[in-house]
């Protein structure tokens, strides 16, 4: 029986290691930041303007362990932000809106993004850590009504919403009536 694993297989090469190189390696890395700190490099970062961090702020209660759950384990802190709220994905979506409008980070109205009914491992991704079978039981027979939409400001995303209704408790064990809202900050 043929193998396909066994006829392709990886050899590391043993790397030619110098009697000289642990002398150079050092000497040329001293030599460049010498060279960078000479030339007042560090003065012009000091004086760059910092990335700005936008406030969004969005409707709903912040629930970190539905966060640990749905995103990423290994995402920077503060990039991911999920918040749950206790009413149905139209009025989630509205209220999403208008808190983006106020800002005008919004399209011309809330119906420009749509909701649609998809299943639920295609709504949470595969980048979270939750069990995907014990998800998928949890949503027999009900798709997951979701909306995903970009937050822009001048022209640039800065943010990327996603809602899901209905969500999944923090204990994977039954399905809330609400909408859970998971945002990547895309500024920070």
């Amino acid at each position: 029986m043929w193998n396909a694993v066994s006829l392709y297989k990886h050899y590391c090469r043993l790397v030619e290691v110098s009697s000289r190189r642990w002398v150079t390696a050092p000497a040329v890395r001293f030599g460049v930041v010498a060279a960078v700190l000479s030339t007042g490099f560090p003065a012009v970062l000091a004086t760059a303007p910092a990335r700005t961090q936008a406030s969004l702020s969005l409707p709903g209660t912040p629930s970190p362990a539905l966060a640990r759950r749905f995103t990423p384990a290994g995402a920077p802190p503060g990039d991911f932000e999920v918040r749950v709220l206790d009413m149905g994905i139209e009025k989630a979506r509205q209220a999403v809106w208008e808190m983006a409008a106020a800002d005008g980070r919004a399209p011309a109205n809330a119906e420009s993004w749509p909701v649609r009914k998809i299943d639920p491992l295609e709504a949470f991704g595969e980048a979270g850590a939750y069990p995907r079978t014990t998800v998928a039981r949890l949503y027999t027979g009900v798709r997951a009504q979701v909306v995903r939409a970009p937050i822009e400001r001048n022209g640039r995303t800065v943010a990327a919403v996603t809602l899901i209704s209905p969500y999944p408790d923090p204990t994977l064990s039954r399905l809330e009536p609400g909408t859970m809202i998971i945002v990547l900050h895309l500024d920070r």
